[in-house]
């Protein structure tokens, strides 16, 4: 995962520039290419003979690598050594390292050193500087094209193109001869890879080919410094861009797990607040139960019957026995409930209780009856009516009638 990301820490997009200038006057080759999902795409070529037709190009937010190959480089041929400051001398004897860059390429049995007045790469910068393009890498020479000679369809260990003669060993393609003149051209259609594409912007594609792949193949690039801080402002910019992409998407997936951790508990609060709602439903009906018992309690003293086992003892043994079946809601309890007779006459039905009241089903309603059942002070306990025997009553409705032992002890 981290190697992902550091590679989308790299530049993906590049235009390579290739400015000539020689006898036959100015030619500025472009080529732009893109670094997509581990593939190199050439997204357009153009050409231009002045800086004012460059200065109105469209690609001024893109990041460019430079290639200078004009009559102010200069190319020597000599045997592979180390080179340094006392070995250029004799290599160009003009050669001081305040007034000059150079670059080198190594062959199979030569090695080749490009030289340039430092003094005209700042003119060369500080022009593309004013046409409004930032330039983070220059080559001089044709040591960039090393790194795409493996890319060109060619059929021989020879490249001849645009001006440049290069000769390559058949088993490490290490360069073993290279020239340079007007009658070098290539004699058939130049491809990189399949993409179709013209001899002159060749060095252009290697140019931005070689900045874009820059820790993967040689570098040939001048060690610039002012170039180089304006490679790495590139890259800070890049790196800064999928920082950006990737701390929006750490956000997007906490607001996810956020969301998904809200709607777990929103759903357990509203499960929750439903059982407690139902609990004070069932508080409510005992309550009502209890206020109408009270309110027997006192007809039953009207009336002189207030003797044996103790009516709020019942109905708290009651009470107590339903208290697992939360869904059973009692309507009407009454205790020696009394009948008309005949003539009127009032009897009073002793030791029997008349609970009505709904079950949503049967079976919990048996299951209630089974627990009064265990109550010693019950005599007998039926169930008179389930259903909606009467209009007014629901089809969970039931009557049920209990005998109990009026001689019961510890009431």
């Amino acid at each position: 995962m981290l190697n992902r990301i550091k590679e989308k820490y790299r530049l993906h997009t590049c235009v390579g520039i290739s400015l000539r200038q020689d006898s036959a006057g100015l030619s500025i080759r472009c080529c732009k290419v893109k670094l997509e999902k581990d593939q190199l795409e050439i997204e357009e070529t153009w050409e231009v003979d002045d800086w004012e037709l460059l200065a109105s190009n469209r690609y001024k937010d893109t990041p460019v690598a430079l290639h200078l190959d004009s009559r102010q480089i200069l190319i020597k041929e000599t045997a592979p050594m180390d080179l340094d400051e006392e070995r250029l001398k004799p290599i160009f004897p003009s050669y001081d390292v305040e007034r000059f860059y150079h670059a080198q390429l190594q062959g199979e049995s030569k090695q080749w050193v490009a030289f340039v007045r430092k003094d005209y790469i700042v003119e060369m910068l500080d022009r593309l500087m004013v046409s409004g393009y930032q330039v983070i890498k220059v080559f001089i020479g044709p040591f960039v094209l090393d790194a795409i000679l493996g890319q060109i369809n060619s059929y021989s260990d020879a490249y001849t193109f645009d001006g440049h003669s290069i000769h390559v060993s058949g088993e490490d393609k290490r360069w073993q001869d290279y020239r340079f003149g007007s009658e070098f051209e290539s004699r058939f259609a130049l491809k990189i890879g399949d993409h179709p594409i013209k001899p002159q912007y060749l060095t252009a594609y290697a140019t931005a080919f070689s900045a874009l792949m820059a820790d993967y193949v040689p570098e040939y690039g001048l060690l610039i410094p002012e170039v180089e801080e304006q490679h790495q402002a590139w890259l800070e910019k890049q790196k800064f861009k999928v920082n950006l992409v990737i701390l929006v998407a750490v956000f997007f997936v906490l607001l996810l797990v956020n969301t998904f951790l809200f709607s777990h508990y929103y759903q357990e609060n509203m499960a929750l607040g439903d059982r407690v709602s139902n609990q004070q439903s069932t508080v409510q009906d005992l309550g009502k139960l209890e206020g109408g018992i009270k309110s027997n309690e006192v007809l039953l003293t009207e009336l002189g019957w207030n003797g044996g086992v103790s009516k709020a003892w019942l109905l708290d043994q009651i009470g107590y026995s339903i208290r697992q079946f939360t869904q059973i809601s009692l309507t009407q309890i009454q205790v020696n409930p009394q009948s008309k007779g005949m003539g009127n006459t009032v009897i009073q039905q002793a030791d029997q209780i008349i609970i009505k009241g709904s079950s949503p089903t049967l079976e919990m309603l048996n299951l209630w009856l089974r627990e009064l059942k265990n109550n010693p002070w019950i005599a007998n306990v039926s169930i008179e009516e389930y259903g909606n025997k009467q209009q007014d009553e629901t089809m969970d409705a039931f009557t049920i009638k209990i005998n109990y032992n009026d001689k019961v002890e510890g009431n």
